[in-house]
């Protein structure tokens, strides 16, 4: 079957209760180019693919797969699959399942669909507008940029495809496109996108499901962030602060309103999950529910209540810089799991505090489902902290750097006082705070990886990553070895998608048959 009917056929099953009134005698591919792109309703059933694709297992496994299993964060849980094993063993191959980028290049061939095809519709349907269009290509021009933001990331060149899989014809071996192409094009779509992006839907859930004008700038000031441009990285970061109707959740309450419940008020954009018709499977096989409250993977014991390097028991010269923090009570376990503890943060309702200063976890029932949060507003007040920090232009802008830090530790630090300039009155010292207060504030939400590739990126050196996640090395020489060349903190190209496309090429570090023992 040709590649265009497979697709469509997808989009189909998908958006509509009932795929009869698609059956007939004509080719699908007639009736798709012919009688399909004639509606409003037609064109956003496209655009909703869009956003069901994101949903899918394999794309949300692979933010937490991309975005925090090397990391310092986690180690091996309760029955942990192979390929994780692997990967959290040094161990990574272009065999290894979590190499396929297939589920985002679907996303993305869903976005270079709508993109191509919508504006069509304009000429045909007269309630479908000038206006309406813009603000639905904002939406799948951002769908597409966060694709590919975690492609680049992940991988560092991948091929760059902006045209829809529409015919036979077409050249699909399209070979890797340079990160400065990627990262250009994303900013290009984001710059579009904010042009016309909807400031509001009128519905709680939309406003925090769809993309919105906060949703592009987060993404943007992300986005900026990784590419050193952080002028506009703070930029962008002002524009959502300054939104009234965002704010960050009390703290007491953080763990139930923003993962259990979704939706909060601190809440940007995240992946909504319905279970009678999408379920996030991922949480519950990464982090556990109270049918199976041992995930996958675990809070590294080395990290654990009183490790060396526990980001909640680190003492910034003479002063600890959190002694009572409730993210560690509300985030992370007390119970052993794998190699570490478990993990709370999706896995439970609430951690009831005892009269005794000891918590009680409240598991989430294995019949519900959460959301999956991509961008919050702690996250963008820290981006704008790593920003000012890296800008360094005078002590202003260390200090307001701190007072970002100070904004998410207190709200987590009740009785604690503001973390005090004295101790932090450099830049080597507020990036490191600022580090440990993102690692502390976004645990296990798939960002720890990238806030570390910023790091050894700006240091241009691999080996700055060394000093966090050696601890959970096994002290084998060849696992230092490889996390200490650039190339290899990326992930390989699928050995399939070689096989497959002969234009592309794997990252090198993989061509060395030493690295892949």
């Amino acid at each position: 079957m040709k590649k265009i009917n497979i697709f469509i056929s997808i989009i189909l099953l998908s958006t509509f209760s009932s795929c009869t009134d698609w059956l007939d005698l004509r080719p699908e591919s007639e009736v798709v180019l012919e009688d399909f792109w004639q509606t409003e309703s037609q064109a956003t059933a496209v655009l909703s693919s869009c956003y069901r694709g994101l949903l899918l297992d394999d794309c949300v496994e692979r933010m937490v797969v991309w975005g925090e299993l090397r990391s310092d964060n986690v180690v091996e849980g309760n029955s942990s699959r192979s390929d994780i094993l692997r990967i959290l063993g040094v161990n990574l191959t272009p065999t290894n399942s979590y190499a396929n980028w297939g589920s985002y290049y679907s996303v993305i061939n869903y976005c270079n669909t709508f993109l191509h095809f919508a504006p069509e519709v304009v000429l045909k349907d007269q309630n479908f507008t000038e206006s309406k269009l813009h603000t639905y290509e904002a939406e799948a021009l951002t769908i597409r940029a966060l694709c590919y933001f975690y492609l680049v990331r992940a991988f560092h060149e991948v091929p760059l495809i902006l045209e829809p899989s529409i015919s036979d014809t077409q050249n699909y071996d399209v070979p890797k496109s340079t990160e400065r192409e990627i990262i250009d094009q994303i900013i290009k779509d984001l710059t579009t996108a904010r042009q016309y992006a909807r400031l509001d839907y009128g519905k709680g859930a939309y406003n925090k499901g769809r993309v919105t004008l906060n949703t592009v700038y987060a993404l943007l000031a992300d986005v900026y962030l990784w590419d050193e441009q952080f002028a506009n990285c703070v930029d962008m970061c002002d524009k959502i602060i300054l939104d009234p109707k965002l704010e960050l959740v009390e703290g007491e309450k953080l763990l139930n309103s923003v993962f259990f419940t979704g939706n909060s008020i601190e809440s940007i954009f995240e992946l909504q999950y319905n279970k009678e018709i999408q379920y996030n499977r991922s949480a519950n096989i990464f982090y556990g529910n109270a049918g199976n409250p041992y995930g996958e993977l675990s809070f590294p014991a080395y990290l654990g209540k009183t490790g060396l390097f526990s980001p909640f028991r680190y003492a910034a010269s003479a002063v600890k810089e959190s002694t009572k923090d409730l993210r560690e009570s509300n985030f992370i376990g007390t119970t052993s799991n794998g190699n570490g503890y478990s993990i709370y943060k999706y896995a439970l309702i609430q951690c009831i505090e005892n009269a005794d200063e000891t918590f009680t976890p409240r598991y989430r029932p294995s019949a519900t489902t959460v959301n999956w949060v991509i961008y919050r507003l702690a996250d963008i007040v820290l981006m704008r902290a790593e920003a000012l920090v890296q800008l360094n232009r005078s002590e202003n802008d260390l200090k307001e750097a701190l007072r970002m830090v100070n904004k998410t530790y207190l709200r987590s630090n009740l009785t604690a006082d503001s973390l005090s300039f004295v101790n932090y009155n450099n830049k080597g010292d507020m990036e490191k705070l600022v580090l440990r207060e993102r690692q502390r504030e976004l645990l296990f939400e798939g960002k720890r990886w990238f806030d570390l590739m910023r790091l050894v990126r700006r240091n241009k050196d691999a080996t700055a990553m060394l000093a966090y996640i050696s601890p959970k090395l096994t002290g084998d020489n060849m696992q230092i070895k490889k996390m200490s060349i650039m190339n290899g903190l990326y992930f390989p190209i699928l050995k399939n998608e070689l096989e497959i496309n002969p234009n592309l090429v794997q990252n090198p570090f993989y061509e060395n048959s030493d690295f892949l023992k």
